[in-house]
């Protein structure tokens, strides 16, 4: 269903599109060459974070990494305790062992928006890196200057498993986080993680970091943290100490966090973005990350053929479809039989087809009854089609269903309100009669005009004699219609049913096209 913005939505968008000043990361094109599972693509950037949906192996933490290699910093920038350097290099990425070959004969391009380069109006513009055959990366000093920080996998590998953390245990000591800042990423990650963290503090010994709390009158330390919780506090205190309009570059965001702290860390990520204009972009498989966050802010990515494709503004239930995930249909389509399912099935394409759910209920009046169970469980993602004789009684039908509710009972503004809710979710079938009746009398009209693909030879018989076999089924009476010309024709119901719909999809597409139009406008 459609995403509802929110406020800081619309304020992280218009800063992010308008603001010069941030050095924001606003696209990536691999121009040529290959990038371990990456082929060529063009990635635009308009939310200030972007997660990455995709299946293993398509290129996601290879994206992360050109992500990562955009910019630069001095010496005095920002790093993370364990790191040398305060930037980011292909060479951090991209390690091979012996025999193995690395990227080659390619052009990475990004787009950055800037206030201040020399020669060119602020705006949006171009950097480009480049590796030729044999060669090496260009000019990385001459990279754009902004704070990067990246998060691998390994920032979930308890501390109890880190060997140095285990033997310098004894050595940490306070860092210098100002009192105001530890209090806000305690509460902060409180908020994240569903606990009420009375303190928090990040102690250090030499490249490494140790974070500390207490809870309820009790302290505890990285040591016996859970994963997701001292991951959190390492992103957060990160992301304080990088300084407004940092890049923060997280592969696989939603490990060691349950759904609920997903969809609220976004929520908290959100609201820094706004407050810091800072970036974050990160890899997902998470159904509630996709989902919290605007279409802006998703990006699936797949590989097809050996070829990479982006599929931008991606809902989460249809990436996590893809990803494998049951039962990840956005939306319950109810239809009263098998024939207006199939009528239905063959005006969509195969990407609407995996977005929804075909339902056969029964009568028209079951398919009200089914609706305002619907409404009464608050499950708004759904739609209703009607058989085209119901068209007619579109306000009866918005009214049965308000009745279904107790509508009787209700208030007239809760009775409206429903009645509003149905009318959004009610669509009909072509024609003016049952589905059947709308079939044969648009196949009889093209035996006139003309077909632009016949079912005749796939029946075995000649288009002469199509006429006289749609006007004796039309004749067998409601409902009857396949049953009598399947008879004739001596082929299973369920194949002629589909070869007709299927000719007729293909010869006038307009009654086909306009369904498809209307699920799709639900969907969003």
């Amino acid at each position: 269903m459609s995403y509802l913005y929110t406020e800081t939505d619309e304020k992280n968008a218009n800063w992010f599109n308008h603001d010069n000043t941030r050095q924001s990361l606003t696209g990536i094109e691999l121009a040529q060459g290959r990038m371990r599972g990456l082929t060529p693509f063009q990635l635009e950037i308009t939310y200030p974070i972007l997660a990455i949906a995709g299946n293993n192996g398509t290129g996601k933490s290879t994206l992360l990494a050109l992500a990562a290699c955009a910019f630069h910093a001095g010496r005095g920038g920002f790093r993370l305790a364990a790191r040398k350097t305060p930037y980011y290099t292909f060479r951090d990425f991209f390690v091979q062992a012996e025999g193995e070959v690395g990227p080659e004969g390619v052009e990475i391009a990004y787009a950055i928006r800037h206030d201040s380069w020399r020669g060119v109006a602020p705006g949006v513009a171009r950097q480009v890196r480049k590796k030729p055959k044999g060669g090496k990366w260009n000019n990385y000093d001459s990279r754009v200057d902004r704070t990067v920080v990246y998060f691998g996998v390994q920032r979930v590998v308890p501390y109890f498993e880190r060997s140095a953390h285990v033997s310098y245990r004894g050595r940490f000591t306070p860092g210098r986080i100002a009192p105001e800042i530890r209090a806000r990423i305690a509460g902060i990650a409180g908020r994240i993680i569903g606990k009420t963290y009375a303190e928090f503090e990040s102690f250090e010994h030499r490249t490494y970091a140790l974070p500390k709390v207490k809870v309820g009158g009790q302290g505890y330390s990285g040591f016996n943290m859970g994963a997701g919780e001292s991951a959190i506090f390492e992103i957060l205190t990160a992301l304080f100490a990088a300084g407004p309009g940092c890049l923060l570059v997280i592969d696989e965001l939603e490990l060691g966090l349950h759904e609920r702290a997903q969809a609220r860390l976004i929520e908290e990520l959100k609201v820094l973005c706004l407050e810091r204009k800072c970036q974050i972009i990160c890899t997902t498989h998470a159904h509630a990350i996709l989902a919290a966050l605007p279409p802006e802010g998703r990006v699936f990515v797949d590989n097809v053929a050996g070829r990479t494709l982006l599929y931008p503004g991606i809902s989460a239930d249809y990436a996590c479809g893809k990803m494998g995930r049951a039962e990840a249909q956005e939306l319950d389509i109810f239809v009263e039989d098998e024939v207006s399912a199939a009528i239905l099935r063959a005006a969509f394409d195969k990407e609407l087809r995996e977005r929804v759910r075909l339902i056969v209920v029964g009568s028209h009046s079951s398919l009200k009854r089914v609706m305002a169970a619907r409404y009464l469980e608050g499950r708004g993602a759904c739609l209703c089609v009607l058989d085209g004789e119901q068209r007619a009684k579109h306000e009866a039908a918005r009214t049965a269903i308000a009745d279904h509710c107790d509508g009787k009972h209700q208030l007239a503004a809760e009775k409206a309100k429903i009645r509003d809710w149905a009318g959004e979710r009610l669509i009909y079938q072509p024609g003016n009669g049952w589905p059947e009746k709308w079939l044969f009398e648009t196949a009889e009209t093209c035996d006139l005009v003309g077909w632009k693909a016949s079912p005749a030879p796939r029946w075995g018989v000649d288009d002469a004699e199509l006429a006289g076999m749609f006007e004796r089924a039309l004749a067998a009476g409601k409902h009857n219609e396949f049953y009598t010309l399947a008879q004739e024709l001596g082929l299973p119901e369920a194949q002629v049913r589909s070869d007709l719909i299927a000719a007729l999809r293909e010869t006038l597409p307009e009654d086909f096209n306009t369904l498809a139009a209307a699920v799709r406008g639900r969907l969003g």
